[in-house]
Order: structure tokens, then sequence, then C-alpha cells
């Protein structure tokens, strides 16, 4: 009995860890890797003929999309989206946007996070959501610095109602990275754990 039990215990966790290893190596359009989930969609190069026929959304969903991408070519577009298959995309979502001219670990040494950083970020959204919007914090995330020398993160509501906007900010090739995941409330955990491991994956 005490056998099988384990051997139920053991089938379990190897069904939980693949759950959640699986997940395809892409190369995004600032050249560096990443590891995305299979049950993510990136839009790159913008082949939404392609996005539609693996989507399994609403038609609603559908036409979230094409108003998205109406209008942008592919060389104006200095960001890359992530978008999950499974739960609402206009709500749930992951960008990355690549900064070429800028470096983070420069910014850091000439202004103040707490007095300058912070409330910049605060006053941008707030103009760019044309709406009052609360910062939940804004602060140096040490939980990866075994990878990148600086990262600031950073948490606000989101342009929805009950979303949130968490972004995490690092150099990659001395250029400055922000990722930032969109997110349903009962969905961030969810969310985050997928843009903390994406940044993780980064090579």
């Amino acid at each position: 009995m005490k056998k099988s039990y384990k051997l139920i215990i053991l089938i379990i966790i190897s069904l939980f860890l693949t759950n959640y290893s699986i997940a395809k190596e892409i190369r995004t359009r600032f050249g560096f890797f990443i590891n995305l989930p299979n049950e993510f969609i990136a839009i790159q190069d913008q082949n939404l003929g392609e996005l539609m026929q693996e989507y399994e959304g609403s038609d609603m969903d559908k036409e979230f999309f094409n108003e998205f991408m109406a209008g942008s070519s592919k060389s104006e577009m200095n960001i890359e989206y992530y978008f999950p298959q499974k739960i609402d995309p206009e709500r749930n979502s992951i960008n990355i946007n690549y900064q070429r001219d800028t470096s983070l670990d420069e910014i850091i040494k000439q202004v103040d996070l707490a007095t300058e950083v912070c409330p910049y970020y605060l006053q941008v959204y707030k103009d760019l959501f044309k709406k009052n919007i609360k910062q939940y914090y804004c602060k140096f995330n040490n939980n990866l610095k075994f990878k990148y020398k600086n990262i600031i993160q950073i948490k606000h509501d989101g342009p929805f109602k009950d979303t949130y906007m968490i972004q995490y900010q690092f150099d990659v090739n001395r250029k400055m990275v922000t990722l930032t995941v969109g997110c349903q409330i009962k969905h961030c955990k969810y969310m985050e754990n997928v843009g903390t491991n994406i940044i993780k994956s980064i090579n």
C-alpha cells in the first residue's frame, strides 16, 4: 500500500513539473532569446493571419487583435507582445520594450529611485491612462540580483478596472529592457510568474 501511495505522489509531482516546464525558446526581435510558455502567442513580425489561426478565443478577442495591430509597421515596433491563449488577452498580456539608447545602470547613477524615478512613472501612467491611479510599490528587486546588477520592479493600477500593471526594468547587453505584465487581479500571480520566468530565461 505504501509503495503504491509513493508511486502516485511521484506521478503527481512529475505531472506538475511537466505542466510548468513546457516552453519554447524564441529569438526576440532584439537579438536575445527567451523561453515562452506554449500557451502564449508571440507577436513579433505581425503575422496576424497565422496568429488568428492559432488563437482559440472569441470573435471579440479577434477584433481586439486586429485593432491592436492596425496601422503599425514592423519597422515602427520597438516592442514585442506575448498573449495568453486561455485567458482574456486584452487584459492579460506581457510585452518587452528594448531601448537601445538607454542604460538603466547609467540612469540610476544620476537619479534617485524614490524621489525622482518612482514619482515620474506614476505621473506618466496617470497621464497615459487619463485617470488617477495608485502606485503600490517602486523598488529594487533583489531576488533577481544573481542575474542582473540592477533591476527595478514597479506596480501600478492598470488601464482597466480590476487590473494591475507590473513592470521590471533591467539592462541586457548594456541596453535597458522594460518587461511589462498587464493582468486581471485574479490572474496576476500566474502572469507575474510567467514574466519573471521570461526574465530569468533571457540569454
